[in-house]
Parts: C-alpha cells; sequence; structure tokens
C-alpha cells in the first residue's frame, strides 16, 4: 500500500493536480470510499483485503485526458507488497481455502479470528464458473462488486479457474437474510454476470456466518451443493445451500447403494422410461416444491398445460407427482435411473 502512497504524492507535487490516497481498515476504507463517491469524486484505484486495505481518488473536473493516462500508468497494479507472496493474511486464507477445494485437510491460519475481526456476520457466496476457465471472469468482475454490494465491501478469494468465493457483510445485504432474501440477492447477482460480463455462472449462496474460521464449513457445504447440481440439477444455476437435501443425500451414497436402491424402486413399482418432456417437467416441478402456477411460469407453460402433463405422467406411470410420497418414490427414480 505504501506504493500507492509514494506514486500519488509524486503526482500531486509533479502535476500540482489534487489527488487522495487513503489507507486503514477496510470498513473504514469502504465508509471513505461512499464519503468521496457522494462528494462526487472519483476512484481511480483500490484494494480490499483482511489486514490492510487502501484506495486513491481524485475530483473527475480537475482532469484532463492526457493527464489521466499518468494515472492508468501509475495506478494499473496493485503495490508489490499487495500481491499474494504467500505471506500476507490474504494468502494464508487463499491457500487454505483453495486446499479444501481441492478436498484435502486444512487448517485455517494461526490467530485468524484475531488478525482478521469481524465487526459482523458476512454471508458467502460461492461462485462457479460453467467451462472450468474463469480466471479472466473473475478479475472483470471484482470492480462491479463494491457497487453491486452497497455497503461494506465483500472479501473475495480466487480459489481455481472455476471457484471464486464472496464473504459479503450483512450491512451490504439488507435488515433480512432470511432464504428468500438469499435467493434474491445470489440471483441477482447471477444476472449481474450473465448481463455484463455475458458468462454463465452458477450462484450459491450459503447461511450468514459470525467470524472467519465458519468459512471451510460454508465452502464445503457450497462444494457439495455444487457436486450435487452437476450431477443431478445441471440446469439450476441459483441455489442455496439449504436447497436439494434429497439430492445431496444421493450425491453421498456410494453407486452399488445407488443401484440397489433403483432395484428396489423398481421392484416395488416396475415404470416405463420417461421421456425428456416428463424429465423436465418434473424436475421443474420438485424444485420449485410442486408448486403447479411457479412451474408452468418457469416452463413458459399454460397452467392447464402443466396440469395436463401431469394427468398424463399420472396416467402412465400410476403415480401422481401432486401427491407428497408418489412424487419422492418419483424423485427417486429419476435420480437414480436417469443419471
Amino acid at each position: 500500500m505504501y506504493e500507492w502512497k509514494k506514486a500519488a504524492e509524486k503526482v500531486r507535487q509533479a502535476t500540482g493536480l489534487p489527488i487522495s490516497y487513503f489507507y486503514g481498515k477496510e470498513h473504514e476504507v469502504a465508509q471513505k470510499m461512499r464519503q468521496w463517491k457522494k462528494d462526487g469524486w472519483e476512484i481511480v484505484a483500490y484494494s480490499f483485503s483482511p489486514e490492510e486495505s487502501s484506495l486513491v481518488a481524485i475530483p473527475s473536473d480537475a482532469w484532463e485526458g492526457v493527464s489521466r493516462t499518468l494515472l492508468s500508468l501509475l495506478f494499473s497494479e496493485p503495490p508489490e507488497r499487495e500481491k499474494d507472496t504467500g505471506g500476507s493474511l490474504h494468502a494464508q486464507l487463499t491457500s487454505w481455502l483453495t486446499a479444501i477445494v481441492a478436498g484435502g485437510p486444512a487448517l485455517p491460519p494461526e490467530g485468524l479470528v484475531q488478525q482478521w475481526h469481524w465487526q459482523e456476520p458476512r454471508l458467502p457466496f460461492l461462485l462457479e464458473h460453467a467451462r472450468d476457465e474463469g480466471s479472466h471472469l473473475w478479475t472483470a468482475l471484482t470492480p462491479m462488486l463494491d457497487d453491486f454490494f452497497k455497503g461494506a465491501p465483500p472479501s473475495a478469494f480466487l480459489l481455481s479457474s472455476s471457484y471464486f468465493l464472496l464473504a459479503v457483510p450483512v450491512s451490504s445485504l439488507g435488515k433480512s437474510l432470511d432464504l428468500e432474501t438469499r435467493m434474491e440477492w445470489a440471483s441477482s447477482l447471477h444476472d449481474l454476470i450473465t448481463t455484463e460480463c455475458m458468462e454463465n455462472v452458477r450462484v450459491i449462496a450459503g447461511e450468514p456466518i459470525d467470524q472467519p474460521s465458519l468459512l471451510d464449513d460454508a465452502l464445503s457445504k457450497a462444494l457439495t451443493l455444487s457436486r450435487t447440481l452437476r450431477k443431478f440439477r445441471s440446469k439450476t444455476m441459483v441455489a442455496c445451500t439449504s436447497h436439494f437435501p434429497l439430492e445431496r443425500w444421493a450425491l453421498l451414497l456410494p453407486s452399488e447403494t445407488q443401484a440397489s436402491l433403483l432395484r428396489t424402486v423398481e421392484e416395488m413399482m416396475p415404470l416405463p422410461q420417461l421421456s425428456s418432456e416428463q424429465i423436465e417437467t418434473l424436475e421443474a416441478f420438485f424444485a420449485l416444491q410442486l408448486n403447479i402456477s411457479e412451474t408452468a411460469r418457469q416452463l413458459f407453460l399454460h397452467r392447464n398445460t402443466l396440469i395436463y402433463r401431469l394427468d398424463k405422467l399420472t396416467e402412465q406411470t400410476g403415480l401422481d407427482p401432486r401427491q407428497f410420497t408418489e412424487a419422492v418414490l418419483l424423485q427417486l427414480l429419476l435420480l437414480f435411473r436417469q443419471k
């Protein structure tokens, strides 16, 4: 951060133009950023990390085009001390969380809670790139996050080309963080990436956690759901870690157990193979908690058309997916037979 401070001072001395540098904790820098933006200043560069954060700003009307080129040259890259060399707390956190993604045992950095004291709980969001090549996307997305989350800035961790983890202070998300609200934020974040970055990314929201040492458990739950969705619900791009409990259970079963369960269910009620349309209808119906109106809306069907499909499926299979116990049996067949 000291390199940015020296660069800002050199610019001020060489040009006589106003430029300001601020350094402090995450919440202090976020507060200063909001104040400067409110006063009409333009943020030239900023960097947030658990142990040190800083930003550089200028009054827009005082700077001409040529002078701005100088700023882009001086502040285009983070100062060397900020880059992950393995010694900074952010680098240690990234290494710890990356090890969890890799499936290995990992201990949090020593003294984590003391080094990174949270003044408020945070909500984790795991972003998963659909094509396993998202590094460039995460770089492009990072500057948008501060404007998207209108409060304290999120902490961001690049875990692989596929995974990007955010820990967002709850003050950025409003007073209520119930399941519906978390889904709304996850959906909005997905829309931002789809619209602004033109990329297809899965967004998984966790539950609020009140200390950084709980990030490993939150990440593990999100990764489990990520693997579950890839296997059983590949078209689902927004979810919360409390969703799809049956699918998460099925994922943990050994393959021989899955085969045995399928044989048992089919012995109870031999059923014909389902068409792709029937499978799509059932998966949407189950994902939306047997809600006919919401399912029809998601599938772009008239409500009566959906009811007709369900009636035909009941006639063909002898099982009515609108009845809970029969829906469970159909769900098991979908999980173990079709997948």
